[in-house]
């Protein structure tokens, strides 16, 4: 876990004395202090880029682990916060040791919480935020393989991620139960499951906004009603301001190019 600490990816920890939590003290165990994440953020308040950076790391770190025999436990966004926009993994009680031939369990959850909504963007042209915020615990395959066309089908990653998985969940019977028990009985080879991971990294990769067309607010830092010395003042208003105020964080609702 150190080289991941060392790079960003995972956030920090040391053990400290257990005994300044005192009644709360565990029986037995450790106490680890991790660093205060400043500003705390959901996976449905980010923008696309946001959640595709998050998606990233976690796989990132997913495949990392696994060249160490260590998995991961679960597959929840909310295990990422942002450090400024670097994306930062937090649970670091998720980290378990791998066990030979097992199927990725956090699968569904990944394609829920990560997939699901960067696809209903990049390739339905919807924005995923208020459908997530709707559902904390992501969208629901079956919901994003409705919304399939022909197109989708002679995707592979769509079948293999969205379609395939959709259908065997809608599935009814003591067969298909049976099928899936033999399936997980039979087991995963680690190189395929670490090839899952590569693979499914690869192509959230490659997602990006389709038709991302012109906005109102898109030329705005050069098309807007300010003159120079309307804009010099707005940025010494804004300086006296916060070295005024000198806040520890400090959120611009309307910042279009951040200039300020």
């Amino acid at each position: 876990m150190a080289p991941l600490i060392a790079r960003g990816m995972v956030i920090g920890c040391e053990e400290v004395d257990g005994a300044q939590l005192g009644e709360d003290a565990p029986d037995g165990g450790i106490v680890l202090e991790h660093p205060k994440i400043p500003f705390w953020s959901y996976p449905y308040e980010w923008p696309f880029g946001a959640l595709k950076a998050a998606a990233l790391t976690h796989l990132d770190i997913q495949i990392a682990l696994l060249d160490h025999d260590i998995a991961l436990s679960d597959a929840s966004a909310y295990n990422v916060q942002f450090l400024g926009p670097r994306p930062i993994f937090i649970d670091t009680l998720s980290f378990r040791r791998y066990r030979e031939n097992e199927h990725w369990v956090g699968h569904r959850q990944f394609c829920e919480q990560f997939l699901n909504p960067l696809l209903l963007r990049a390739r339905f042209g919807v924005p995923f935020q208020d459908w997530y915020r709707g559902r904390p615990e992501g969208i629901p395959t079956e919901n994003l393989a409705s919304l399939a066309t022909w197109r989708h089908y002679l995707s592979w990653r769509m079948l293999s991620h969205v379609i395939m998985p959709s259908r065997l969940q809608g599935a009814a019977g003591d067969r298909v139960m049976k099928s899936a028990v033999k399936a997980r009985a039979r087991g995963l080879p680690k190189w395929s499951y670490r090839a899952t991971l590569v693979q499914l990294r690869s192509w959230i990769a490659k997602l990006s906004i389709q038709g991302h067309g012109k906005s109102v607010w898109g030329a705005y830092a050069g098309d807007n009603t300010y003159d120079q010395q309307d804009a010099r003042q707005k940025r010494a208003i804004v300086a006296e301001f916060v070295q005024a105020v000198a806040p520890r964080q400090l959120l611009d609702l309307g910042c279009n190019t951040s200039e300020h």
